[in-house]
């Protein structure tokens, strides 16, 4: 690795992003588990809150690591944890606002630190959850005041005073609604597992989730990009992305894939492209040459899961094809049935070729206006509709010219 190289992996922020979208994930695996009369916010009150009906309020700070111990496995939160101590420093700087002593915040809100590092060998946690069944605070300070004199980072020192000088009273209150959730990842697959009590079936699992994850990512951009405070009720995460989970429940529904396409290299050496150029429906260089081979690339990524997931039984996927090959010869002969009595008459095919043209431009703008049905499912939509027909066209099923057997055969 060179110096300009070295320099631009230093000012990437790879993990920091992957801490945000840890975060976002657990946002979504936290709303799929709210109550009735619960609201969870995004970095509202907290990297995440949760507003319990009783009045109490969730604070969550979420911490992700992406370093790793010599066994390779993510490092541990040990005792002297910086991320660990920030966090509980912050939270008493909140407590200790309250000048008055009324303890209204203390008393009104539950703390939880979540991240993906392991709990091996931390005095802290293991003394608090000592302290949570004995209640003996002073074991609990004692092991405070021997991390505090332990460490010689004085950042770290102070922070560890902030907790431990909060004095009795709300030391004890607070380490009372102090939970420490460590080694919580593969924060998807929990999602997934979320959404599968939901949905009941495997095959529901990865449209439902793309879908919520996308909707739910775009209503956070949303709404902040508008200035307003990204939180969701149980109402409203029904009524906002309830449709997710149409696909699992509506009868006729088929899910959509946002699976990205990957576009050959030579998008005109396609044959269907090379259909549509002969006959002026496109120019060679156009940007709906890209238009058209997505189109149909997506398509192809939908029919192919809905066909591999069972969605569609072999007899749905034969009777849709030879619906859509009818809809499409049904109207190849209407329009060519003059001209074929001219060739019948003794013209020449070539002589012709400027009414084929255009015999076959009016063939194609007909078929991008079907909006095709699968037998037992609504229909499809033109963008997937067009799609099925490109892909039929590239497979030298279907075409527009009158004599596209002929000139498409060998290529």
């Amino acid at each position: 690795m060179n110096d300009t190289e070295s320099l631009l992996t230093k000012h990437t922020v790879g993990p920091q992003t992957i801490g945000f979208d840890y975060q976002f994930y657990y946002f979504i695996y936290l709303s799929l588990n709210l109550k009735f009369g619960e609201k969870i916010g995004f970095e509202v009150k907290e990297d995440i809150h949760i507003d319990v009906a009783d009045g109490t309020t969730v604070l969550l700070q979420m911490k992700h690591s992406v370093l790793q111990n010599a066994a390779g496995q993510i490092q541990n939160l040990t005792s002297l944890d910086s991320d660990l101590w920030k966090t509980l420093s912050n939270w008493s700087d909140f407590i200790k606002v309250d000048k008055n002593n009324t303890d209204n915040f203390l008393n009104k809100h539950i703390f939880i630190l979540v991240t993906n590092k392991n709990h091996w060998d931390n005095n802290f946690i293991d003394a608090l959850e000592i302290f949570k069944t004995d209640l003996d605070l002073d074991k609990l300070l004692d092991i405070l005041s021997a991390l505090e004199a332990k460490t010689q980072d004085t950042i770290l020192k102070s922070y560890i005073k902030n907790v431990r000088t909060l004095g009795k009273k709300r030391c004890k209150s607070f380490f009372k609604k102090l939970g420490i959730e460590t080694g919580v990842d593969d924060i998807i697959q929990k999602i997934k597992n979320k959404i599968l009590e939901n949905v009941k079936q495997h095959k529901f699992i990865d449209p439902v989730f793309e879908s919520l994850s996308s909707n739910m990512y775009l209503a956070k951009f949303t709404d902040i990009k508008d200035r307003k405070k990204f939180e969701i009720s149980f109402d409203d995460f029904n009524i906002r992305f309830g449709k997710c989970f149409q696909v699992a429940f509506v009868t006729g529904s088929l899910p959509q894939r946002n699976l990205p396409v990957l576009l050959p290299e030579n998008l005109e050496e396609q044959i269907f492209i090379k259909q549509l150029i002969d006959i002026g429906e496109v120019d060679s260089g156009s940007i709906y040459i890209r238009d058209y081979t997505t189109q149909m690339l997506k398509f192809l990524n939908d029919f192919t899961y809905w066909s591999e997931e069972s969605f569609l039984l072999p007899m749905d996927v034969e009777s849709f094809k030879q619906n859509s090959i009818q809809t499409w010869l049904n109207e190849f002969k209407v329009k060519y049935r003059n001209i074929e009595k001219r060739i019948k008459l003794g013209e020449n095919l070539n002589d012709l070729e400027e009414d084929i043209k255009s015999m076959g431009l009016e063939i194609v703008d007909y078929v991008k206006r079907q909006n095709l049905p699968i037998p037992g499912f609504a229909a499809l939509g033109l963008e997937s509709s067009n799609g099925h027909y490109y892909v039929l066209s590239d497979k030298l099923e279907i075409g527009w010219h009158l004599d596209w057997k002929e000139k498409y055969k060998k290529l």
